[in-house]
């Protein structure tokens, strides 16, 4: 195991911002078959602090890197990650996560507060994976679509929470999936608390099932000061959407994959409220919502065959 106290300090430049790695784990310090927070010292914890009955176990039957994994298996395991908790600056959650062939699939939530010794919780964000490796999530009170992961390989998981924006990230394997207003409840959309406190891996799928997968790789980074234009540079098709849900104006950041294509905001209806050419000069789009009711509405990218859809919500 690595690990870094939480302490640490943000070195800014005028031209660039560093980020520094709070807390490594690839669980190769750990002993096989036994339990992961029953081991790390404080590092982990479970969900009511009953190592005996929610530990995950350390596994060697998959690894991404070094030997061994942590196996969440079936809703008896439920494994916290204790973070914080931070009420300001940006933090970046990566980890690998592996769903092997049979499982009926997998959930990992983030988490605004969280205490092993209280009966209290609120939810950031829901991401659920189903039998069929269909990736769906629910964040600011809205659901959506993410990738079909395959079975048996490890995919990478990005969760960012930024408390200086009040914004929530969500990306699988480079891509971003959903940008939101982090403080929101992600179930009915109601306000919250503008924290980070844990990421917790509970051993279900999509329908309330038994779930079956692997983590390794866990890494928490305070990015403070490094933007969300980073992240896009990095996903060829990136398609940011802040604030979401949004009230007087939207900006969609798109990455340079997007140029010469085109971007249009419709309704539910499929009315085109909104539409534009992406030109270099407008990879950042400013959208007065002024004349747009409250509501959900689909902005959909295309270029050539390439097309991406996300939705955008609408609160006044």
């Amino acid at each position: 195991m690595k690990k870094t106290l939480l302490v640490f300090s943000v070195f800014l430049a005028a031209t660039a911002a560093q980020s520094q790695v709070i807390f490594e784990d690839n669980f190769d310090a750990y002993t096989p078959g036994t339990g992961v927070a029953a081991q790390a010292n404080g590092a982990w914890d479970t969900w009511t602090g009953n190592f005996a009955g929610e530990d995950a176990l350390v596994s060697s039957a998959y690894a991404s890197s070094g030997l061994n994994s942590a196996e969440i298996n079936g809703t008896s395991v439920d494994l916290v990650l204790p973070i914080g908790p931070f009420t300001s600056g940006k933090y970046d959650v990566e980890f690998k996560m592996l769903i092997p062939t049979g499982s009926s699939g997998a959930y990992f939530n983030g988490l605004h507060t969280w205490s092993s010794t209280s009966a209290t919780y609120q939810w950031a964000v829901d991401v659920f994976f189903d039998a069929a490796g269909q990736c769906t999530f629910t964040c600011g009170g809205a659901d959506g679509v993410g990738p079909i992961v395959a079975f048996d390989t490890w995919f990478d998981v990005k969760v960012t929470a930024d408390m200086d924006a009040d914004m929530g990230y969500l990306s699988i394997n480079g891509i971003l999936l959903n940008s939101w207003t982090w403080s929101l409840n992600n179930a009915n959309g109601a306000a919250g608390t503008n924290q980070l406190a844990g990421i917790d891996f509970f051993g279900t799928d999509t329908n309330q099932g038994e779930g079956l997968y692997y983590v390794d790789d866990v890494k928490l980074t305070n990015s403070t000061g490094v933007g969300i234009t980073e992240a896009v540079a990095k996903s060829d098709n990136a398609v940011v959407i802040a604030p979401n849900p949004a009230s007087d104006f939207v900006n969609i950041t798109l990455a340079d994959a997007w140029k010469g294509g085109d971007l249009r905001v419709m309704d539910l209806m499929g009315r085109v409220v909104y539409q534009s050419n992406i030109s270099r000069e407008s990879m950042i789009q400013h959208i007065s919502l002024n004349n747009l009711s409250q509501g959900v509405y689909l902005v959909k990218v295309k270029k050539g065959n390439e097309e991406f859809t996300t939705k955008m919500m609408i609160r006044k």
